[in-house]
């Protein structure tokens, strides 16, 4: 059975000498003079060009919108969105391919496809690192093993069956009798890492065990299908001969070779200067963006394929600052732009027109659904092997049925060089969409844990039963910037060798946006003692971010006395969604306290600038889905502060979260090294909470709290081990101004840190100032405090207390914040609290 190309066909017809027809090119044809000089632009091959790429991506994103509801893989819309543009469904449409996709055009359009697609593959190299791939662990080479190889046993035979029954004495038999079945098994024990990597940070299993076989296993799995990919294009040179076949399978060996040899000794040295301060300059980037193309060349011209040097080198590239800000230039334009065309030519070669064997189609089917099957099983068995539940078994076995763009890319050579047929093509192209599209799904019902319920008793920092009981904290980190300021805290917190003891976990936050290389980091997180500095520059950066978190709170633990800490972890997900990291983590530790950095930093003028603006979106979530007390920490250099000492001030106006400050105040009172005020505010006239039973109950427990703090802080001083100093201060008020007057007095003395709640006890007093916040997660006191109106240096700690606050309270809490008012005008500015106090009263009563 002779295998037609339709491109191949079309070059050896423009080629022919015994052509009859006269092929004129002219060079102006390239651009167009315009419209108005009377020139069609799909008459020109750039304008042409253009509106191909305009069309195919606009195709993309439309088909990914909508299948959004669904949830299934990009991966899929742009299949679909290839599948459309093809022959099967708008190519019916009279004219449509011809004046959309003309055959003159392909040409173009198939180079640039490949350019992107070569450049992806560098990517995917880039992300991929060995020496975490080297220690993936024992279990993860066998679920690799027995998930590569029953599908690839299953497609190899379906392979040389579907040949031998059907190509008969064709010149091609050996060609595919000894290349297809390879080919075939490498399509189906193929495993898209990239694809993977997004299911599971959607699924929350980048920590748990199952993920991260996942993950390792999918490396090996990828890593195996290149394998098979270079020696089924190394077997489609053997009609000319073994010679040709075995210099392909050399030089693919000296491409390897070259990159582990010459290039990456050369990159780690750039990194290790990188890593000592040398920025990456223009020249190096351009370097590396060269070096690609001319590995893709000399894979190319070696026989292997030019997408394999891509790949090559890209491994040789270190997923450290070199690799990320090379990353960096390539990824958005080739992911966005060039990527989308690889998908449009494979959906032009998709016709569905070209199934003309119902039997062939169905083996093929058959056989695809049965690797899949294959996969979960061998799972299943491994997992039993190793005293796994049946669940996890099932799980990754699911998880590695993902497909992705190297079975595309497996398919698309398989198709260029003659190996397989159209009809084979288009049927493994469905069935690739269709495995993904049920895995997903499938995913959702079994992959996903339920929402546990875990049951503690100690969810705040005040605990009546025992007052001296352990208190578990989480620290919650973005970058290495965030640590001192939160050891700086805990330091605060905890008391001397008499108090309760603090035991803390650090919970590494990592944006997942797509670049798969940050779920790797889970892999990594072996102990401090395995980390070594002399590589540390071949390493990725948010590995290197995690391990200098770790040592810092380790480095914590060994020089303060009456902490734990309990290890570091990672959370890799998407802002949106990170909040389950967090509160899950926060359930599993049993933890009182939740610490969050504020999502902007102290720059170099002294004031706040934005960080990164979703890290507000997701404080606000974890505050309203936290399992115990929240403190948002606002760094102005509190990390700064001398271990000697640090000077506090606890504003107190009532209610369950300003209670939480007295407790946090009275744990300060046991630290020789605090100096403390607390400062409670009264409201003259009277007015706090809405019914009088209550008021008068909010008055007991503030009473009750405050005496608590109070006798303590008398016993220590009697007994000679109270902190610095400690003072209380209680203040009647009349409005917003005189209390912003006294909070001045307060800071006029000097404080590094205020520690206030976020929704105070006196709604009377500061309602006011809610229209004018603009951090609606700080509260009014705490927005106040943070606000470059109130022109102070001192770190603000905002805590929340724990509670079950019903839908009403929700939605009223959350309508605190905003820019706008409810009719649509813009609000006044915010009042200066440097105003005299009559002018304060105008604005702020």
């Amino acid at each position: 059975m002779a295998v037609v190309d339709p491109l191949a066909e079309l070059w050896k017809h423009l080629m022919s000498l015994e052509r009859s027809d006269l092929l004129c090119l002219y060079p102006s044809k390239i651009t167009m003079g315009g419209i108005w000089m009377g020139d069609n632009p799909i008459d020109f091959s750039l304008p042409l060009l253009l509106f191909q790429i305009i069309l195919i991506t606009t195709t993309t994103r439309l088909v990914a919108l909508i299948l959004t509801p669904l949830r299934l893989p990009r991966y899929i819309a742009e299949i679909l969105a290839g599948f459309l543009l093809g022959p099967s469904v708008l190519g019916r449409v009279p004219h449509f391919s011809d004046l959309a996709f003309p055959i003159r055009s392909l040409f173009i359009l198939e180079s640039m496809s490949l350019l992107g697609l070569i450049y992806y593959t560098f990517t995917i190299g880039v992300e991929i690192e060995l020496h975490t791939l080297l220690r993936a662990g024992f279990r993860s080479f066998w679920f690799a093993a027995a998930s590569a190889l029953p599908p690839f046993l299953v497609g190899a035979t379906t392979g040389y069956v579907a040949v031998t029954s059907s190509t008969g004495g064709s010149r091609n038999n050996n060609l595919n009798t000894l290349s297809f079945p390879v080919f075939l098994g490498a399509t189906f024990c193929s495993t898209a890492f990239s694809v993977l990597a997004r299911n599971i940070a959607q699924l929350k299993l980048a920590g748990t065990d199952v993920g991260q076989l996942s993950i390792s296993a999918s490396l090996i799995n990828d890593t195996f299908a290149w394998a098979g990919l270079t020696v089924a294009t190394a077997l489609a040179h053997v009609r000319f001969g073994t010679l040709p076949c075995l210099w392909t399978l050399v030089s693919g060996f000296l491409i390897v070779g070259a990159s582990c040899l010459v290039v990456r000794p050369m990159l780690l040295r750039l990194a290790a200067r990188v890593a000592e301060g040398e920025v990456v300059t223009e020249l190096h980037e351009c370097s590396v963006l060269v070096g690609v193309m001319a590995a893709a060349l000399v894979a190319d011209a070696g026989g292997t394929h030019a997408i394999f040097g891509a790949f090559v080198f890209g491994l040789a590239v270190p997923n450290g600052p070199v690799g990320v800000a090379i990353v960096e230039k390539v990824e958005d334009l080739v992911v966005g732009t060039l990527l989308p065309l690889f998908f449009a030519m494979s959906g032009l070669r998709t016709d569905t027109a070209k199934i003309t064997s119902m039997g062939a189609a169905a083996l093929l089917m058959c056989a695809a659904l049965a690797a899949a099957v294959l996969k979960v099983v061998a799972a299943v068995v491994v997992a039993g092997v190793f005293g796994m539940p049946l669940h996890d078994g099932v799980s990754i076995g699911l998880l590695l049925n993902t497909k992705g763009i190297i079975e595309l890319v497996i398919l698309n050579i398989g198709k260029n060089k003659g190996i397989m047929s159209d009809q084979s093509f288009t049927v493994l192209v469905f069935m690739s969409a269709l495995i993904t599209a049920l895995v997903t799904p499938l995913l959702a019902l079994v992959v996903k844990p339920a929402r546990r319920l875990v049951f503690y008793k100690r969810r705040t920092i005040a605990w009546a039963a025992q007052p001296d009981a352990e208190l578990r904290v989480l620290a919650c980190v973005h970058v290495p910037r965030d640590v001192p300021a939160l050891l700086t805290l805990l330091d605060v917190a905890s008391p001397s060798s008499d108090g309760s003891p603090v035991a803390v976990q650090a919970l590494h936050l990592i944006e997942f946006a797509g670049r798969s290389s940050a779920l790797l980091l889970i892999n990594a997180s072996a102990p401090s003692s395995s980390f070594d500095h002399s590589s540390a520059h071949g390493r990725s950066q948010v590995e290197l971010q995690f391990k200098h978190i770790s040592h810092a709170f380790m480095a914590y633990e060994e020089n303060v006395g009456g902490v734990s800490v309990r290890g570091t972890v990672a959370a890799v997900s998407p802002y949106e969604s990170m909040h389950d990291d967090v509160t899950s983590a926060a359930e599993d530790q049993h933890s009182a306290l939740i610490l969050l950095p504020f999502h902007k930093r102290r720059s170099l003028d002294g004031g706040l600038e934005t960080f990164h603006p979703a890290i507000q979106g997701l404080n606000q979530s974890i505050q309203r889905f936290s399992p115990c007390t929240v403190g948002v920490l606002v760094d102005r250099g509190l990390g700064g502060v001398p271990g000697a000492g640090c000077r506090v001030a606890a504003l107190f106006f009532g209610g369950r979260d300003d209670r939480e400050v007295v407790a946090l105040a009275t744990r300060m009172v046991y630290n020789p090294a605090i100096d403390l005020t607390v400062l409670r505010f009264v409201l003259k006239g009277g007015g706090g909470f809405g019914g009088e039973f209550d008021a008068l109950k909010e008055r007991k427990a503030d009473d009750a709290c405050l005496r608590e703090f109070l006798d303590r802080a008398n016993a220590m001083s009697v007994g000679g081990g109270a902190g610095a100093g400690v003072e209380y201060r209680e203040r009647g008020v009349f409005n917003a101004g005189e209390m912003v007057a006294q909070v001045r007095e307060v800071e006029a003395l000097g404080k590094d840190l205020f520690v206030v709640g976020k929704v105070p006890g006196l709604p009377a007093l500061t309602a006011s100032m809610a229209e004018w916040s603009e951090c609606p997660e700080l509260g009014p006191i705490g927005d106040l405090l943070a606000s470059k109106d109130f022109h102070t240096m001192a770190s603000v700690l905002v805590l929340q207390s724990y509670a079950r606050p019903s839908a009403g309270a929700i939605s009223s809490e959350l309508g605190l914040g905003g820019d706008a008012l409810p009719g649509g005008g813009a609000r006044p500015p915010r009042p200066d609290p440097h105003h005299s106090r009559r002018n304060s009263i105008g604005n702020w009563s």
